[in-house]
């Protein structure tokens, strides 16, 4: 399994219209071969706002950086200071403590 963690500031949306825009885009990611499932974030103290995407693979997880959504996260204007992290896992471990997730297989609805 791979890793992907992304933030950014929201600049000029409320939160409320961020929550509203993630509910409206959130099937797009279902598309993505490889993505098992993506976890979405949001501070509204500070603004903050990203996900935490778990990939089958850092293969899985490279091919979604030429997504449309992905590519435009950089340029809506809307997002500000975005940083993108990715990690492998320890995968012994994450088994034990994560026994839920199903690594090869993305849920759908």
């Amino acid at each position: 399994m791979y890793v992907r963690v992304v933030t950014f500031e929201l600049d000029g949306i409320k939160p409320e219209q961020y929550e509203e825009h993630s509910a409206h885009i959130a099937e797009v990611f279902l598309d993505w071969p490889g993505l098992i499932a993506k976890v979405w974030l949001r501070d509204s103290e500070t603004s903050t706002a990203g996900g935490v995407y778990l990939f089958e693979s850092k293969d899985a997880a490279d091919l979604s950086r030429s997504t449309d959504v992905f590519v435009g996260m950089f340029s809506n204007p809307g997002f500000r200071n975005v940083t993108v992290r990715e990690y492998d896992t320890l995968d012994a471990a994450t088994a034990v403590t994560a026994r839920s997730i199903e690594p090869t297989a993305v849920r759908r609805p």
